[in-house]
């Protein structure tokens, strides 16, 4: 299907409506929950959509007795070029933005982090905020998903240090003196 015309929403309710007809399923909640996950570091605005899928995404979920035992999300074609340049009137992947608006100033210190205008790879497409879009509300949910999903904080802290090295790694311009 095209861009925006609702691939990720229809799945996602086909996902509700799962869960909802086998509220006990434990591993439904920690499908559902994989979403935002996926959003956050697969999402960006682009010209014609605020929340573009910029990766495909198969999901195959596992039935055993008519009840969701279990899914595994399988990606390809991530368009990795996005990381380094993004057109106008567009954005990087959501989980940057959201990262710097959701992350404790404490945080944000110990990974050398300032706003999202300050960034190279943020800053290519203009406007850094989707009208609507409250990315530090987002980051909390990322945050919520990533707890359901049993990340520790560990491996939180580890994928936010290499999230902050790559804006900081944006932002190194190389001069050649003669």
């Amino acid at each position: 299907g095209e861009s925006g015309s609702g691939k990720t929403e229809a799945t996602k309710l086909v996902l509700r409506y799962l869960a909802a007809i086998h509220h006990k399923s434990n591993p439904m909640q920690q499908i559902l929950e994989a979403a935002p996950l996926l959003e956050s570091f697969g999402n960006a605005k682009t010209v014609r959509n605020d929340n573009s899928s910029r990766f495909g995404k198969y999901i195959e979920v596992y039935l055993e007795d008519g009840v969701i035992s279990g899914a595994i999300t399988s990606q390809y074609l991530l368009e990795k070029s996005r990381i380094v340049f993004q057109a106008k009137d567009e954005r990087n992947y959501h989980i940057f933005y959201e990262m710097l608006a959701g992350l404790p100033s404490q945080q944000k210190q110990v990974f050398y982090l300032q706003d999202a205008e300050t960034y190279y790879y943020l800053n290519q497409g203009g406007d850094c905020l989707i009208r609507g879009k409250s990315d530090a509300d987002d980051f909390r949910r990322l945050l919520s998903a990533m707890e359901i999903l049993h990340f520790t904080p560990e491996d939180q802290s580890a994928i936010f240090r290499v999230l902050s090295s790559i804006l900081h790694l944006g932002n190194v311009y190389f001069q050649r003196h003669e």
